[in-house]
């Protein structure tokens, strides 16, 4: 029986995840393009009158990220109305979209810590049989499940995109 994935959610809005986000909407895959939640307003915030409870503040990294991913050069969209299926939000506000992915593709910076981090909440919130990878290059697996259930474990794997995502070979 095989597996269909309908959803992912993109863990790091940098250029990884804007590449991997971008690459599943060339697919046809919506996913969720997630990033932290900041923890202060930019000048231009405050003088907008923004505080850190504004939606628009709190998705401002994973939306930079979306900008990034449609300005990029070469390309990352095939077209740019495929955009659409890409979602910014954050950890915080948004972690239980988690629950709605089949597939959660985490590519946060390469720290043991900050995974386990990102992994203990992706294990609180995903729905059993959901598809857990790290796009690590150098961490142990066994550091990055330790401590995660059973069901996360059996469904976590290791992907290893390169950048640009969209030209690889």
């Amino acid at each position: 029986m095989g597996m269909r994935i309908n959803r992912v959610a993109v863990l790091g809005a940098g250029v990884m995840g804007q590449g991997i986000a971008a690459h599943l909407a060339n697919a046809g895959i919506p996913s969720y393009l997630f990033d932290i939640a900041p923890a202060k307003l930019t000048d231009q915030e405050a003088k907008r009158g923004l505080t850190l409870e504004d939606r628009e503040v709190r998705n401002r990294i994973a939306a930079a990220g979306y900008a990034s991913m449609l300005k990029a050069k070469p390309a990352l969209l095939y077209h740019k109305d495929f955009a659409r299926l890409v979602t910014p939000c954050n950890y915080e506000d948004d972690a239980d979209n988690l629950g709605d992915v089949d597939w959660i593709v985490e590519v946060v910076v390469e720290r043991l810590d900050i995974k386990q981090r990102i992994f203990a909440m992706v294990d609180e919130r995903r729905k059993p049989g959901s598809i857990v990878s790290s796009n690590t290059s150098g961490l142990s697996v066994a550091g990055m499940v330790e401590g995660r259930s059973d069901d996360f474990r059996k469904h976590f794997l290791v992907t290893h995109f390169f950048n640009p995502v969209r030209y690889m070979r």
